[in-house]
């Protein structure tokens, strides 16, 4: 089954933006690669845009059009278009999937670098299970049992970008506030579990877990959670999460994403920042007592 037409996944987005670099490579205008095509330039731009799908058969004329790629790129052309085709894991998951979440966790499931504020609660790809489970029953007070297991699944299941080996995982810098480690969620043992959680992602080469703590009167983070993502050069724009009471905003707004890099560039300089590990090694047992 094929991801639904005009719908800008991630693996479209990234789809688009790789044949637009090799139109432009091979010296073509928008005109000239839609006539290969065999389309308008307006189906074109979207197919470009990633707001269409890409068949195997129309990626061939485009390789007569552009010159044919190395067979290693080639090959990884037609499997962009296998994935760009077919819907994400996620989908399944519809029934407590908020459609923003669903935009989200495909561009996050690309990304190269993923940086986070966390001024509330763990960062949701960094929850243990038992904490997360713990959370969402605060969240969602009314859901039964079953459809707060569901939840917990696409928690997991989200989280599985950190464990994947091919490709390589996102680098990940974290930034915590001290009040979220010691606010409660759940009782002692979700809390022992957490700090057992993030001792262990600390371990990971590429993963950065650091607590600000309470003494620290910092100005450039005075706001909600804030997450931004990062893909490779050139393939697609920078973008900010901002959770909001009734969800959150994605934006890819050049300014938008400015200013919050900046906050986070300049929250990452705070010299009085610990790692999480010696955070957790000194407070540990008050935060759970």
């Amino acid at each position: 089954m094929s991801a639904a037409r005009g719908t800008a996944t991630a693996s479209r987005l990234l789809l688009g933006a790789r044949l637009r670099g090799l139109r432009l490579a091979a010296g073509l205008s928008m005109a000239q690669g839609a006539a290969a095509l065999g389309v308008s330039p307006v189906v074109m731009r979207r197919l470009e845009d990633g707001l269409g799908s890409v068949e195997p058969g129309q990626l061939r004329l485009l390789f007569a059009a552009y010159g044919q790629p190395d067979p290693a790129e080639r090959a990884e052309l037609f499997r962009a278009v296998e994935r760009a085709n077919r819907p994400g894991w996620w989908e399944s998951y519809r029934d407590v999937l908020p459609a923003w979440l669903a935009d989200h966790i495909a561009l996050e499931e690309h990304a190269q670098i993923i940086r986070v504020y966390a001024p509330a609660v763990i960062p949701e790809l960094l929850q243990s299970p038992g904490y997360g489970l713990a959370l969402l029953r605060i969240q969602y007070p009314d859901d039964p049992a079953e459809r707060l297991a569901r939840r917990l699944e696409l928690l997991v299941g989200r989280q599985e970008v950190l464990e994947r080996s091919n490709p390589a995982p996102p680098a990940v810098w974290a930034l915590i506030e001290e009040a979220t480690l010691r606010r409660r969620v759940g009782g002692p043992a979700e809390m022992r579990e957490q700090f057992a959680h993030l001792r262990r992602l600390a371990e990971r080469p590429g993963l950065t877990i650091r607590v600000m703590p309470l003494h620290t009167a910092h100005s450039a983070l005075l706001c909600g959670p804030v997450q931004m993502v990062r893909y490779q050069p050139s393939d697609l724009a920078d973008r900010v999460l901002l959770r909001t009471l009734d969800g959150a905003e994605v934006s890819e707004r050049p300014d938008v994403v400015r200013q919050y890099l900046m906050a986070l560039d300049s929250a990452a300089s705070v010299p009085d920042s610990v790692p999480i590990t010696e955070w957790i090694a000194k407070w540990e047992e008050r935060a759970v007592a």
